[in-house]
């Protein structure tokens, strides 16, 4: 394995060189070498994800004399994606330049992310930072939005319009933009929220109170920076009058109690019985800090929908225009972290200025990162510290169990959800039913059935229609051969609840293998192998049942393709016997 790996290594090295030596032709001069050295370096970078690196290969490139419109195009869009601010601007505003002088080759490759607006969105977002807002609206002119369909209304550019219309004071004209009444799908709570935000830029109070206040009470009941600005523009529509304050204290009483920058808010609400709104926060500050909240929620819808590029894009933009605020650089670290970058989702972490609100947040989405890159004691450090702290919640100890979980720690898993489950409120029954989960399937995981099974009951009993829960401890039970039959029903009744779940149909195929109706077996784990065609364990019960309905050949087969899939050492070693002997032997050599 070794002399592989080190043939892989001066393969690599080879094919770099070779492209090196392509991308350099006879004669060419030092500079145009070193272009295009420093283009091919920039690629292999991009395709090792190394996007940082890239940006600053494809930016020597450029610098270095190589003039080609798609390697600008595709340095502006690895700069946004690295975070270099700078870069991106410049390259914006030479592309900008080379399209309005008629420059050829630009349409020869479609960019990586989200269309030729790209170039439009930098420019408008350079020039905002800048407060330059006439050049803004001619940057703003580059920008083409998706057309409405019957479900969708355009939204970036009314939005965008609005706030070049705040920044000149034409509040009424910007609010005659956000046409929320023949807005649909999404795109209506999108305009309501910022009609909100440009209510608060128009010092229009009682208005803004309102708007936000109908927002918390819908769609944005989850998002703190909402409810902070309802109970900051309340306070600001009426400082003396208790009716606001009370609106105020309930606003924030009304999100997660456990949320730190909602507590900080409440905290300080509490303190200050003259509090101010101004000083409570959450209020828009400038038109744009409007432009770069509307980027952060495009991030956030983007990066739920799984567009991993265009999420970066965005939430890089709000970088761009906010970097003081905090949420930007948490959600470009969140939409970094999924994309598999984790270097510059800890870079963008460590832009956030310190701030106790912000702490807990930070820490557990840094630990989360290294745990994802298996720095299971780094990760584990961090948690640790976050528990020891006087404030510790629940979640802190049950991110520590999850990361000790992961790692295959299944003890220490199950006494940090232990001190969870000691902090969990009275009347919490869905919370509770979950702690009580993790920890039964720690237990369960960690070999230690007896302590196990009450802990996966009286999940089933608080949330008795879970079918999570139902199918765990069914299986659990199947899988041991305790109970068969109430095994049986428990996971019937979790593919009443959940009849497309493939991991069910897994465990209803297995519960007709272990009562020896092996042909139904067969049937069902071959369903459920085609929804979950990734899981090597679906994979290795269909082959057990094919070995028992007599389909010997088939059976090697899924044993085969079982292994193909990398499972566990245990799994792995189980199915080698299983090819060497077949099922019976194996199972008697267990």
């Amino acid at each position: 394995m070794r002399a592989l790996m080190g043939v892989r290594i001066s393969v690599a090295s080879w094919f770099a060189g070779a492209l090196l030596l392509l991308a350099a032709p006879l004669g060419a001069t030092a500079a145009e070498s070193a272009g295009a050295q420093a283009y091919v370096q920039g690629r292999l970078a991009l395709s090792d994800s190394q996007l940082d690196v890239a940006s600053r290969r494809f930016d020597d490139a450029l610098k270095a004399g190589e003039t080609d419109g798609i390697l600008r195009r595709r340095a502006l869009e690895v700069a946004i994606l690295a975070g270099d601010s700078a870069t991106a601007f410049r390259l914006a505003a030479a592309l900008n330049a080379e399209k309005r002088a008629g420059a050829a080759g630009l349409e020869a490759e479609r960019p990586l992310s989200i269309g030729d607006s790209l170039i439009a969105l930098t420019a408008m977002t350079a020039a905002a930072s800048g407060r330059q807002w006439r050049l803004f609206d001619e940057e703003r002119a580059g920008f083409v939005e998706p057309p409405p369909t019957a479900t969708s209304t355009p939204v970036i550019g009314p939005v965008l319009e609005a706030y070049s219309l705040a920044a000149r004071q034409a509040y009424d004209a910007a609010l005659a933009k956000l046409d929320i009444a023949g807005a649909r799908g999404a795109a209506r709570s999108y305009l309501e929220e910022h009609r909100a935000h440009i209510l608060g830029l128009a010092g229009r109070w009682p208005e803004a109170a309102d708007a936000y206040s109908a927002l918390v009470s819908g769609e944005g009941a989850a998002v703190p920076r909402l409810r902070i600005a309802a109970a900051a523009s309340g306070l600001k529509a009426g400082r003396t009058e208790q009716r606001y304050r009370d609106r105020a204290i309930a606003i924030l009483g009304g999100g997660p109690a456990e949320d730190p920058v909602l507590g900080a808010a409440r905290a300080r609400l509490s303190a200050d019985p003259r509090m101010d709104g101004a000083k409570l926060g959450g209020l828009l500050k400038s038109p744009e800090e409007g432009v770069s909240l509307l980027f952060l929620r495009l991030a956030v819808d983007l990066g739920r929908e799984r567009s991993g590029i265009p999420a970066i894009t965005f939430a890089r933009l709000a970088t761009f225009l906010a970097p003081e605020m905090a949420e930007s650089w948490l959600v470009a670290a969140d939409t970094l972290a999924r994309q598999d970058e984790p270097e510059l989702a800890l870079a963008a972490l460590r832009q956030i200025r310190p701030d106790p609100v912000y702490l807990r947040q930070i820490e557990s989405r840094r630990a989360a990162i290294l745990a994802s890159q298996e720095q299971w004691a780094e990760a584990k450090a961090i948690l640790r510290k976050m528990t020891e702290q006087p404030d510790t919640g629940r979640d802190d100890w049950v991110r520590l169990a999850d990361i000790e979980r992961r790692e295959g720690d299944f003890a220490a898993s199950a006494a940090s959800l232990t001190k969870a489950i000691a902090l969990v409120p009275v009347g919490r029954a869905a919370e509770l039913g979950q702690y009580h989960f993790l920890r039964g399937a720690a237990y369960e995981q960690g070999g230690q059935w007896d302590r196990a099974e009450p802990d996966l009951r009286r999940a089933v009993e608080l949330q008795p229609d879970n079918p999570v829960f139902l199918n765990y401890l069914g299986y659990s039970m199947l899988d041991r051969r305790v109970r068969v039959e109430e095994a049986s029903k428990h996971i019937s009744r979790a593919f009443a609840l959940a009849p497309d779940n493939g991991a069910i149909i897994d465990s209803m195929g297995w519960a007709a293998f272990v009562t020896g109706d092996y042909a139904n077996a067969v049937r069902l784990l071959e369903m459920a192998r085609a929804a979950e065609p990734a899981d090597a364990a679906v994979a290795d019960h269909l082959g057990d049942a094919l070995w028992k309905a007599g389909r010997r050949i088939e059976a090697r087969h899924a044993w085969a393709s079982a292994l193909a899939l990398e499972p566990d050492a245990k799994l792995a070693a189980s199915l080698g016997r299983k090819l060497d002997f077949g099922l019976d032997v194996a199972l008697a050599k267990r």
